[in-house]
Formats: structure tokens, C-alpha cells, sequence
């Protein structure tokens, strides 16, 4: 069913602003040389000095839009796509230049952000990039675009995004931001959302940040109608755990502070607390198989499914008379609740035997008797503690040599643990605990031999207690051949260590609704990469701006899954996998292997033109040609990658106090998977382009209203073709083709109002 809710309140906000008076309004203007960025080279610097393909993301850019992650934040930027895949419980994931979400590093104010170990299995990693401040406490996202292992470390082996929250703490003051989404069709969920940041002074040497957000979001089924057979019979389409465009009742809260403590002029102590809290419906199975008797033996989901996030950080950061300084130690715990554990081998080996004697059980299986029998056997399972936690030290000294020299220098060390209540199954020890423990050092020289000309060149080394070590260079010229020319480009090293899960020697998970375990591999080596990429920057003066970046990528050791042998079949030759007493429980076995590599090169082209006072255009284009050399799928392209991208925005701005934004996003030729084809043998998703049509209107100085309406034109992400296949008995099996991998929600309304107090 349709509903016309959301055009009404954008017509408003359009015919208000056109009649308002002037209000005084700051415009976002993309002056690449007047923006500064510090996650390029750990210090502060123009945009288009940085040592690095790096874009920013102003407040105001993200108050334009429905904002609920970091994946609504940087969607339109090139190189970046967010549309690869999705989890159970819809979240989006973030691939840059073809890298996928596992290894794209979130940084908040510089500290990693990124588990060590998989507690997110089953499909539900999209929700690592749920936990982050809310909105009105960002002051803007810096996103790196390639490796940048030299300064961060592992997982940033495809890019870096960095969100730097506000530091205000002069005068007291804050915002507070209320938005709702509207679906035209009641089949999708609609959402609510509320972010709320204050900070200032406490005395003249203390200040204080508090923050929060609570976002609240209804379940969406759409619906897809049945499909008639050549035999006459009507077939409904089944769907399997969050697929086809379903997402749950879902609510999320975070809350946090900041207590700054300046007792100098250039020394400030900072202690920051967060909490974070995702909360999806589970009642009907609808994300996976809750436990109940007539389930069993499939088992491992509580009827609610909770992801929790706590973060503790002390920082100091000191002005010296040789340099700066920046210490910090943070405590991150992250937690999985909701999840229970599967039957063990013996209760396998009890479930066959129950079924197969019980009396109740061998005349109706299905029988609440014999339901009753199975349920206080097995029944309620216990849980299944997923708890990824860790204590960092991070250390970082900018020294100004001379006026040639600025040397970063770093170090970090990490102890770690992840427990999950499946590590030490296969042995009857259930519940251990994996320890993933790490130092490193890392120096990095920008010299400017010229004035024109710098040159960086950094190391980093990594010591990992499972491992071993690891090294990653860097070396990266930026070159201004005038205010309006720079040209730049080298080469950057990056890596990702074996999740803490993968390095396991034993039972890591279970597939198959917790009938099928999978195990873990401690001979794993890191993933690695290297990037090299030569890009061009122009600006004018009247506020026209545009850069072009070629890169090419070298992917080596990627960690795929594979089928394993048990050893008791082996006789114990190598490689094998023990499995104790799951030996006897049967079905196919996978273990993470190196195996892959591949290639990944392409081009980035962006831009910026200023039409008139009141007219600007933005747009941007990225092309990536992928191809794994190595592995099973040698030959084809990397699986959800699209060949093309692109954004583009129109702004308008009518007076001072109301503008308009038309914006199109489309990808083209998405590579559909490793014999994967559609209904007519295609090997890629459907192309498409999607509008969406905002307005940002000023109230007074301090309230600011903002409407959008997505998917303007109504895209139906949910289409599809079927093929029919007999099945020898005169029936027919139904396959069925989507045209689209992801199933986004068709047009809706968006509206928000911003205050600042």
C-alpha cells in the first residue's frame, strides 16, 4: 500500500523557503586548498598536500541527508561503494577500490575502532560501523582512499576513515537534531532518529562534552507475489534469513562524554567514555533459527539479538618546545549477546538416538510429546558468550626538524582477547579464550628538499606474538606546480592480520543453523597490498576545483574459506583438521586458507564546478577493473565489485536562507559471483541510477530545517526473473533470479530539524 505522507512536507519546506527573507546561512564550499586534514600524515595540512587520495566530509554535508552510519556518511564519495552486499539485519557494508568492509579501518579522533577477532559470524558484520558518535558530535570524516598501514596498522589494507568529533569548549553551547523517514509504501519501516550534543566550560581548566543519539526503526517486509509454474501451480518464494530486502525492529542508543582537563596553555588531559547499543527483533526467527523444540537440532539464537559497544579513553596531548605530543590509552570491549550454543556432539549423538527410540518421537515426530521430551532435554540452551576486548597504548611525537624536515614518530602496543563460547568444543573445553597481543614502531620523514616538492617516507614494523613480523613502507611525492596545479603520487604498503577467530586451532563457528562447524587456521599469514597511484589536482580561483587519480593494487594472501579434511579420514596426514568428537557428526568442514590474489586498478575522477553565484555542480566518477590471478575463481572479477561509479549533485542555492539539491548515484556492471548468472546465463547485477531531491532551509541563525525525498523516481530494487525446473515427478522447482543484489527501500521522505542553542 502507498502512502502520500512525505511530498507535503517537502513542497512546504520548498514553498517556505522561496517567500522567506534572507537569513543568514554558512554555505559548504569545496575549496580543496582552504580544507586541512590530519589523517594523511598524522598532522595537520591542506587537502591537496596530504600523501594520500583523501576527501572530507563537512557537518553540514551530513546533515543534508538521512544519517544513521558511517556508511550513509561516505557513499557518494569516489572510490567508495556501499553496495557490495548486506547483513541480516540490513546494514550496508563499505568497499574502497574494490577492497571489501574487512578492510576498511574506522578510526574516532585517530583511535582504531576495528575488532580483532569475528564476533559479528553468521553475516552480521555490518553493524561494526553502527557504533559511532552521534551525529552532532561529528565535526567532520576524513576518508583514505588505499593502503595506510605505515601509520595505522593492520585492516587498513583498503582505506582509512577517520571521524573527528567537535572540541568546543570555550562557551556553552550545543545542538540537537529530531528526523524522521516517511515510506510511501507501508511495507518498508519507517525511522526515527535524535542526536544531541552540548559541551563547554567547567571553571577555567576543566570542560565537558556530553553526547548521545537514539535511533528507532521499524521492521521491513516487502512483498514479492507468486509466480504460476507451466504445471498451473502457484509457487510462493521463500527467503531465507534477512535476504530480499527484510529488516527487523531495530533500535540503537549511544551515549557519551568528554572531561578535558587543561592545566597549561599547551598541555590537555582528556578522559573520554562511550556506550553504544543495537537491539534487533528476533521473535520469528527472522534473523536466525531461536531455539525451540520443534527446531532442534538447528539451534544458537536467542528471540532478541543485542550488539553493545563501551569505550574508554585517557589522552594527553602536549605542545613542547621540540614538537607535539600525543599519548593515549583505550579500553574497547565489544559484545554479541542474543546468541546461544549449538548442540555439543554427545547431544547430537542424544537427539538421533531420542528420535530414533522414544516412542512418542517414532510415531509423530512432530508430536507435542515428543517435543516435550526433546525441549527438556535440550532446552534452554545456554549462552554464548562473543566477546571481543582489548587494552591499547598508542604514542605519537611531530617534530619539526627544520624547515625541511617533519618526522612523525609512533609506537603502539595492544593486548587483546576474544572469547567465544564455541573455542574448545571439539575438545569437551568449551569457552576459551584467544589472546591477540602486538607492538609496533613507525617513523615517517615529510621532507620538503624545495619549496614545491615533499617527499614522505615512512616504516612501520609490527610484532605479532602469533605471526611473527611484518613491514610496511611507504613513500609518497607531492609536487605544487602552481596555486592552482599539484600533482602527487607514490606507493603504500598495507596489511591485515588473520581475525584472532581465523587463528583459532579449533572450532571457530557453526553454519547450518549451528549443525555445521567451521574451524580456524594458525598458520595463517597476514593479507598484504601495495598501491601505487599518480593523481592530478587543479583549482581556480572562482571556485572550481577537480583532481584525477590512476592506482593499481596488489592483493596478495587473501584469506578465503575451504573445504578441509578431518584427520581421522587423513589418518592424521596433513593438512587435516581435528575436530574430536565432532569426527562423527558428519557434513563438509571449512578452513580459512591463503590462497588468493589478485589485481585491482582503476581510475578516480572528481570535481566541482561553480555555474553561477547561486549554481554549483559536484560530481565524481570511479572505474575499477578487478581480477583474481590466483584460486578457484582465477580470472574473474573481485564477487559484488562494480566496474562503474558514479555521483553527482546539483545545488541551487536560491537565497541565503533556502537552498535545493538534486543528487544521482549509479553503478554499473557488478560482478554477480563465481558461477553466479541470471535467468539468462548474465554474469552481472542489473545496472541502475537513483535521485534523490533535498532542500535545506534556515528558520532563524540558530534552526535549520532539511527534507529529502529518496529514491525520487522509484527504483524497484525487489524485481526479479524466475526459470522453472522439473523435477521428474511432474512438478516443477522455481529458481529465482533477482535483478539487484541489495534490496533498497523504494521512494520515502525524509525530514530533519536542526537547532543549535
Amino acid at each position: 500500500m502507498k502512502r502520500s505522507l512525505g511530498m507535503p512536507i517537502l513542497v512546504g519546506v520548498v514553498a517556505n523557503g522561496l517567500a522567506m527573507p534572507a537569513v543568514a546561512q554558512e554555505n559548504t564550499v569545496h575549496e580543496l586548498g582552504a580544507v586541512t586534514v590530519v589523517s594523511a600524515a598524522g598532522f595537520e595540512q591542506k587537502i591537496t598536500d596530504a600523501p594520500a587520495s583523501i576527501s572530507v566530509i563537512s557537518q553540514q554535508e551530513l546533515h543534508s541527508r538521512p544519517f544513521t552510519s558511517v556508511v550513509d556518511a561516505v557513499r557518494e564519495l569516489e572510490g567508495v561503494d556501499v553496495g557490495e552486499t548486506r547483513d541480516k539485519t540490513g546494514q550496508s557494508t563499505i568497499s574502497m577500490r574494490g577492497m571489501g568492509a574487512d578492510y576498511t579501518l574506522i578510526l574516532i579522533d585517530g583511535r582504531r575502532q576495528n575488532n580483532h577477532g569475528d564476533i559479528y559470524p553468521n553475516n552480521f558484520g555490518g553493524n561494526q560501523f553502527n557504533h559511532m558518535p552521534p551525529l552532532e558530535a561529528i565535526e567532520r570524516i576524513e576518508v583514505i582512499r588505499g593502503p595506510s598501514s605505515t601509520l595505522y596498522g593492520a585492516d587498513a589494507i583498503g582505506g582509512v576513515i577517520n571521524i573527528i568529533t567537535k572540541k568546543e569548549y570555550e562557551k556553552w553551547g550545543g545542538s540537537i537534531n529530531v528526523s524522521r523517514t516517511i515510506q510511501e509504501y507501508d511495507q518498508y519501516g519507517d525511522a526515527t532518529s535524535t542526536d544531541f550534543s552540548v559541551s563547554g566550560p567547567l571553571g577555567d581548566q576543566f570542560g565537558l562534552a556530553l553526547r548521545g543519539s537514539l535511533y528507532d526503526q521499524d521492521a521491513s517486509s516487502p512483498e514479492y507475489d507468486p509466480v504460476t509454474d507451466p504445471s498451473g501451480v502457484l509457487q510462493e518464494r521463500e527467503l531465507g534469513f534477512g535476504s530480499g530486502g527484510r529488516t527487523v525492529d531495530n533500535e540503537d542508543t549511544a551515549l557519551g562524554f568528554t572531561l578535558r582537563w587543561t592545566p597549561t596553555d599547551n598541555q590537555r588531559i582528556s578522559l573520554d567514555y562511550d556506550d553504544s547499543v543495537q537491539t534487533y527483533d528476533n521473535s520469528e526467527s527472522q534473523l536466525g533459527t531461536h531455539d525451540s523444540a520443534d527446531r532442534l537440532p538447528r539451534a544458537g539464537y536467542a528471540q532478541d539479538q543485542e550488539f553493545t559497544r563501551e569505550q574508554i579513553a585517557l589522552t594527553h596531548e602536549g605542545e613542547w618546545g621540540f614538537g607535539l605530543s600525543n599519548v593515549s590509552l583505550t579500553y574497547l570491549s565489544t559484545n554479541n549477546e542474543g546468541r546461544t550454543l549449538p548442540l555439543t556432539a554427545d547431544e547430537r549423538q542424544q537427539y538421533d538416538d531420542i528420535v530414533a527410540t522414544n516412542a512418542d518421537c517414532v510415531a509423530d515426530a512432530g508430536s507435542d510429546a515428543c517435543l516435550a521430551v526433546l525441549g527438556s532435554t535440550f532446552l534452554p540452551r545456554p549462552e554464548r558468550t562473543l566477546e571481543s576486548s582489548e587494552l591499547r597504548l598508542d604514542g605519537k611525537l611531530d617534530l619539526p626538524i627544520n624547515d625541511q624536515h617533519f618526522v612523525v614518530v609512533g609506537t603502539q602496543i595492544l593486548r587483546g582477547e576474544l572469547e567465544d563460547g564455541v573455542f574448545g568444543l571439539e575438545s569437551g573445553d568449551a569457552g576459551k579464550v584467544f589472546e591477540n597481543n602486538f607492538w609496533a614502531l613507525y617513523a615517517e620523514d615529510n621532507w620538503t628538499p624545495v619549496e614545491p616538492f615533499t617527499l614522505t617516507a615512512g616504516v612501520r614494523y609490527d610484532n605479532h606474538e602469533t605471526f611473527g613480523d611484518q613491514i610496511s613502507p611507504r613513500l609518497y611525492g607531492v609536487y605544487t606546480l602552481s596555486p592552482s596545479w599539484t600533482v602527487k603520487g607514490g606507493v603504500s604498503t598495507g596489511y591485515k592480520t588473520p581475525k584472532t577467530t581465523d587463528l583459532y586451532d579449533g572450532i571457530t563457528g557453526f553454519g547450518g543453523q549451528g549443525t555445521r562447524p567451521w574451524v580456524g587456521n594458525p598458520d595463517l599469514e597476514p593479507e598484504t597490498s601495495v598501491n601505487s597511484e599518480i593523481a592530478l589536482y587543479w583549482e581556480s580561483p572562482n571556485r572550481h576545483s577537480a583532481n584525477l587519480t590512476v592506482f593499481h593494487n596488489d592483493f596478495k594472501d587473501k584469506i578465503v574459506r575451504q573445504d578441509s579434511a578431518l584427520c581421522s579420514a587423513t589418518g592424521g596426514q596433513t593438512p587435516c583438521v581435528d575436530l574430536g568428537d565432532y569426527d562423527t557428526v558428519g557434513g563438509i568442514v571449512t578452513q580459512p586458507m591463503n590462497v588468493d590474489e589478485a589485481v585491482i586498478q582503476g581510475v578516480e575522477v572528481a570535481g566541482r564546478y561553480q555555474i553561477s553565484p547561486r549554481w554549483s555542480l559536484r560530481a565524481n566518477y570511479t572505474y575499477i577493473d578487478s581480477e583474481q590471478k590466483s584460486g578457484e575463481e582465477k580470472g574473474y572479477p573481485l564477487t559484488g565489485t562494480a566496474r562503474h561509479m558514479f555521483n553527482g549533485t546539483l545545488d541551487w542555492q536560491t537565497t541565503q536562507a533556502f537552498a535545493m539539491f538534486l543528487t544521482v548515484e549509479g553503478r554499473q556492471d557488478r560482478f554477480r559471483g563465481f558461477g553466479s548468472t541470471d535467468a539468462s546465463g548474465g554474469e552481472y547485477w542489473k545496472d541502475y541510477e537513483i535521485y534523490h531531491l533535498g532542500a535545506r532551509l534556515a528558520l532563524n541563525k540558530s534552526v535549520t530545517l532539511h527534507a529529502r525525498i529518496n529514491n525520487l523516481l522509484d527504483e524497484d530494487f525487489t524485481s526479479y526473473d524466475v526459470g522453472f525446473v522439473d523435477d521428474g515427478s511432474g512438478g516443477y522447482d522455481v529458481e529465482y533470479y533477482d535483478d539487484y543484489n541489495n534490496k533498497d527501500a523504494r521512494r520515502n521522505f525524509w525530514v530533519g530539524l536542526q537547532a543549535t542553542f
